[in-house]
């Protein structure tokens, strides 16, 4: 850092005192489920079975627990997809608010970014190829070359979408953005999210962090789960034309 500040002139945001918008936070806190408190009595006998030494570190693991947990914490359908889908869970919250945003946000096409690290969407095999091949000529190959159907494993993700197309959503108007696997294709979808024609975008912070140029409409951010970096959380404050900010 000393060898970059004789190149560089470091300026932080208190020194600049550069206009900033003004922000609402809402930390919404929901009530765990019966199934998520019995859950968590089980990660804290794993744990302290962990911690006595009585069990092989290959078998588990306070990594293998703690991951178990922040899944536990964002949905009970992560761990064990048969279990119910009760309404007051931390996902159907946040689909309330998306919907409700979009609702006040119609005549503006205002839009919204939803950051979720855990239960991401896995990519097809064929699509993973797309990602050295950058060109648009892939789509009509793509097209032409039908892929056999599987079934959709549990994710946050589709959960969201299928939820806000059922109340209303277009769903031209909701996207991945794990489905721009190419440059071309990302430059696309940031551009019908700069135009209001995508206006819930979910992604995770990987994905959908620094490089990510989408704010002319954006009104509000929802972080579904919490990022490992304090840097990661915020990416809406480089525009000014916040009216509210959902976490």
């Amino acid at each position: 850092m000393n060898l970059f500040k004789e190149v560089a002139d470091i300026k932080t945001a208190d020194q600049l005192d550069l206009p900033t918008p003004e922000v609402e936070y809402h930390n919404i806190v929901v009530k765990p489920t019966e199934h998520q408190q019995d859950m968590v009595k089980a990660l804290s006998e794993r744990a302290a079975r962990v911690h006595s030494g009585t069990v092989d570190p290959s078998e588990d693991n306070m990594l293998k627990i703690t991951s178990d947990g922040r899944k536990l914490g964002l949905d009970q359908r992560i761990i064990n997809p048969i279990l119910p889908d009760e309404p007051g869970t931390k996902v159907n919250q946040c689909v309330d608010n998306i919907l409700q945003i979009w609702r006040d946000g119609q005549p503006e096409k205002l839009t919204q970014l939803v950051f979720c690290d855990i239960s991401t969407p896995q990519a097809a095999g064929s699509k993973k190829v797309a990602k050295t091949l950058d060109n648009p000529i892939l789509h009509a190959l793509e097209q032409a070359v039908p892929e056999p159907e599987k079934p959709l494993a549990f994710t946050v993700y589709e959960d969201i979408r299928q939820k806000l197309i059922a109340q209303g959503m277009p769903a031209s108007q909701i996207a991945f953005i794990h489905e721009a696997n190419t440059e071309v294709r990302k430059k696309e979808l940031f551009s019908k999210v700069r135009s209001g024609q995508v206006r819930v975008l979910l992604g995770s912070t990987q994905k959908m962090g620094a490089g990510t140029n989408v704010q002319d409409l954006l009104v509000a951010l929802h972080d579904l789960d919490c990022p490992w970096r304090p840097g990661d959380v915020g990416r809406i404050l480089r525009t000014f034309k916040i009216k509210r900010m959902w976490r």
